[in-house]
């Protein structure tokens, strides 16, 4: 059975109309069931070595489920974003909806149709991706559409989305969004 997925391609352009129906107070879709095996037979969550790494002290790092959609978009900047190999213009930061709200922040390309959302999503939405990820030592759910790749990973209260969309999405922007969401990883609690 497959999981219902929030799409950034949904949440970018309509992201008042989905976001605030997204927190209006009802559960998060229920995991479906994936039968379990032993020994050789599981197979290793998906991993990515990012481009470029950093190390945030603990008393330095943000708290995701109480941080504010201007420190989402203070997580990572434009020069680490072109590190990555996006050339974005700085971040606008959306919340959206309430109890709790949903906050993130959208790197545009400087030119063409690629965008990069980094947003903080409820705890329970960690697991909303349809295939398991690895970023360092954090487990984490990633999906990958026709212009988009989205990757969740819980972190303390919170779950982090990074999503990477382009006109055609493919592996390149999972491993983008892998990379970048491993990196904005070491700067949250």
């Amino acid at each position: 059975m497959r999981r219902p997925t929030i799409s950034a391609a949904v949440l970018v352009p309509a992201l008042a109309v989905v976001l605030a129906g997204c927190t209006s107070g009802g559960p998060p879709p229920a995991p479906s069931s994936t039968p379990t095996t032993s020994g050789s037979d599981q197979a290793e969550p998906e991993t990515v070595t990012p481009s470029i790494t950093r190390e945030v002290p603990p008393e330095r790092r943000q708290d995701l489920a109480g941080a504010s959609a201007e420190q989402l978009c203070g997580l990572i900047n434009v020069d680490e974003l072109g590190r990555f190999g996006y050339a974005v213009r700085p971040g606008v930061a959306r919340e959206i909806g309430f109890d709790p709200p949903v906050r993130g922040c959208r790197f545009e390309a400087q030119s063409g149709v690629r965008s990069i959302l980094i947003a903080s999503q409820p705890q329970e939405y960690a697991g909303l991706g349809e295939d398991e990820v690895r970023l360092g030592e954090v487990p984490g759910t990633k999906t990958l559409r026709a212009n988009e790749c989205s990757v969740f990973a819980g972190v303390g209260r919170g779950t982090l989305q990074v999503t990477v969309q382009s006109a055609e999405a493919d592996s390149d922007e999972c491993d983008a969004a892998q990379g970048i969401a491993q990196y904005v990883l070491s700067a949250v609690d």
